[in-house]
């Protein structure tokens, strides 16, 4: 799992489907990758044992400009996101589900 730090635009997100939160688990998927239920399993199993998490998917044969525009070349690609919108974390395939609670550990604010 690697970031960059990049921020999305407001009006991006917004247009994906993400909302305010902690952190956004933003997966891009398409209709016949079996990957990617895998992946829509452990984020939303995720989202609903971390306060503050939300699990978007997003086609992402139907937004290819959001695609281009965040450098998402195969899928499923994951993206974790903080609450200013910017990408803590990429995955590609499948990350474990203490993968991803690590992940979010260093975005969610302390409880």
């Amino acid at each position: 799992m690697g970031g960059d730090g990049e921020r999305i635009d407001a009006g991006l997100l917004a247009a994906l489907g993400v909302g305010p939160a902690d952190a956004t688990l933003l997966q891009f998927s398409t209709a016949f990758c079996s990957p990617c239920r895998a992946v829509r399993r452990v984020s939303a199993e995720v989202a609903e044992l971390l306060p503050g998490v939300r699990h978007v998917e997003v086609d992402a044969e139907s937004h290819l400009e959001a695609v281009r525009a965040l450098g998402i070349w195969r899928t499923p690609t994951l993206l974790v996101l903080d609450g200013e919108g910017r990408v803590t974390k990429r995955a590609t395939g499948v990350p474990s589900k203490p993968q991803l609670i690590a992940a979010l550990g260093n975005v969610l604010p302390p409880r």
